[in-house]
């Protein structure tokens, strides 16, 4: 079982988990933890080739609460994304791509990676 000092992190680390996952699943990982004034971006990542942005949000449960990751990424949370997002391509002239949000579900076990999920095109923007 891991140990974490605090939740600050316990999200890095689920978010780590999550880097890795979706570069074996072919993304180039622009960003992580991007900070605007509207809250934080967990990841940015890229399909060049398609011009595809995508922002990630990570949400890590554990499985004997029995709700799921994606269901914490409610409405609120979504506005607070697309705010971010909006931002994070002003801040860095990002245009003529196609935009996309997912939500990595990290199932966990003893605050061990039991499970990881892709949902893409979770909301939109």
């Amino acid at each position: 079982m891991k140990v974490f000092n605090n939740k600050h992190e316990k999200g890095r680390h689920f978010e780590e988990e999550a880097v890795k996952y979706l570069k074996k699943k072919g993304f180039e990982i622009t960003a992580t933890n991007y900070e605007t004034h509207f809250g934080e971006l967990d990841i940015v990542a890229e399909k060049k080739i398609e011009h595809l942005i995508v922002f990630i949000e990570v949400k890590a449960k554990e499985k004997f609460t029995g709700m799921h990751p994606f269901e914490a990424v409610d409405r609120r949370k979504q506005r607070t994304i697309i705010q971010c997002a909006k931002a994070y391509m002003m801040e860095n002239h990002v245009e003529k791509v196609f935009v996309r949000f997912d939500v990595v579900g990290i199932i966990t076990d003893n605050d061990e990676v039991e499970e990881i999920e892709y949902l893409e095109d979770a909301f939109q923007g």
